[in-house]
C-alpha cells in the first residue's frame, strides 16, 4: 500500500501546530515532511517529492503568499493549502493558493481540503532531480476515493 502514500509538505513557524498538523495527517495514511521556517519548507520543497503543501500565512521573515508565490514560478498548478490562525490573508495572496482554511476550523475541514487537494493534483518529482533528468514525468496511484471516516476527539 506504500505506493498509495500521499506526501505532504507542512510549513509553519509554530511548531506545536505542525506537531498537530502531523500526528493528525500521518493518523489518517499521510505522509508528512515538516518546516519550520518559509526557506526551510522551500528548501524541501526543491529537494523533496511531494502531493501538495500546507502553508501557514503569518511567518516571520517571509509570509505565505511570498513563499507560495515562489512554489507558483516552479509549479504553476501544484496544489497549495494556505492556513491563517491570526489574521485573513490578503486577496493576492488568497489568488495563489488552491484553498484556504482558518486555523481553528474543524479537523475535518482540513483533512477534507486535502483530500480534495490531492484529487486535482499529480506527484512531482523533486525540482533538482527535475532538473537534471530528461525524463520529468513519474506514475502515480490514482487519487483516493474513499470516504474520510469521521474523527473523534479523545
Amino acid at each position: 500500500m506504500a505506493g498509495w502514500e500521499k506526501t505532504l509538505l507542512c510549513i509553519d513557524d509554530d511548531q506545536s501546530c505542525l506537531n498537530i498538523h502531523k500526528i493528525i495527517l500521518e493518523d489518517f495514511g499521510y505522509a508528512v515532511l515538516t518546516a519550520s521556517s518559509a526557506r526551510e519548507g522551500l528548501d524541501v520543497f526543491a529537494s523533496k517529492a511531494v502531493d501538495a503543501v500546507i502553508l501557514d500565512y503569518q511567518m516571520p521573515g517571509m509570509n505565505g503568499e511570498r513563499v507560495a508565490a515562489e512554489m507558483r514560478k516552479t509549479n504553476p498548478r501544484f496544489p497549495i493549502l494556505m492556513l491563517s490562525g491570526c489574521v485573513s490573508p490578503p486577496e493576492s495572496a488568497l489568488q495563489l493558493v488552491d484553498e484556504f482554511i482558518a486555523k481553528g476550523d474543524p479537523v475535518e475541514f482540513l483533512l477534507l481540503t486535502v483530500q480534495q487537494l490531492l484529487s486535482r493534483g499529480e506527484k512531482r518529482k523533486p525540482v533538482r532531480a527535475v532538473i537534471h533528468s530528461r525524463v520529468a514525468t513519474e506514475r502515480v496511484a490514482p487519487p483516493y476515493g474513499a470516504k474520510l471516516p469521521p474523527f473523534h476527539v479523545m
